[in-house]
């Protein structure tokens, strides 16, 4: 059978499908507030030891250049989605970015040794207080493993409920309104203990996660 007999066996498959057209629902047992979804992923989030700062669009540069000189930033990895906030946002960068924008084979050199990046969520989950990703060539998802701080911009409005609602938002960034190939939930600075129960920060991803919040 040839490659592209098998190509179209799986695109014949994915149409004919039964689960599509399944329609699963979702009961929500855990207690919070959901009138006032903000502040319950705020808590959350912050209970999963990121740093939160809230700002603007309009004041995202000069929030992004306080977090730089902070943590003396020397050069920053950028997802591609991040070119859709404003033209101008990478030059008002105080510091040297690299455009995520290469296959991993051809900045490997450089990736490994970037210690910081940012990245945009395209959703947060207000009872559980993390962020995801739908993680494509514009956000590939190395880019929130391989740094020791990680920078993520969430717009206030994409924050929903629970993890039932994050995947059906996240469907929208899929190909043919489905879910994408890959997923990245991230809850804060990566952490492992050992038998010590010595809490140890940054063993399997990022160190330091901040999390900007805008409107």
């Amino acid at each position: 059978m040839s490659r592209e007999s098998i190509l179209q066996a799986v695109r014949e498959a994915s149409r004919m499908n039964p689960i599509q057209s399944i329609q699963p629902k979702h009961f929500d047992s855990m207690v919070y507030d959901r009138e006032n979804l903000l502040a319950v992923y705020m808590q959350y989030q912050q209970a999963n030891m990121a740093k939160l700062i809230t700002t603007t669009q309009n004041a995202l540069s000069d929030t992004i250049n306080a977090i730089i000189k902070e943590c003396d930033i020397q050069e920053l990895l950028c997802a591609k989605n991040i070119l859709d906030i404003q033209d101008s946002f990478m030059e008002s960068l105080h510091t040297q970015t690299l455009l995520y924008n290469e296959s991993v084979d051809n900045v490997r050199d450089k990736l490994f040794h970037i210690e910081a990046s940012i990245l945009h969520a395209q959703v947060g989950v207000a009872n559980l207080g993390i962020l995801g990703l739908g993680t494509n060539e514009c956000n590939p998802r190395l880019a929130s493993l391989v740094v020791k701080t990680c920078i993520v911009l969430l717009h206030k409005d994409t924050i929903v409920p629970n993890l039932f609602a994050a995947f059906q938002r996240l469907k929208t960034s899929g190909q043919d309104s489905g879910l994408p190939t890959n997923i990245v939930f991230l809850a804060g600075p990566s952490r492992t203990a050992d038998i010590e129960l010595q809490t140890v920060f940054g063993v399997h991803g990022p160190q330091n996660v901040y999390v900007v919040l805008y409107e």
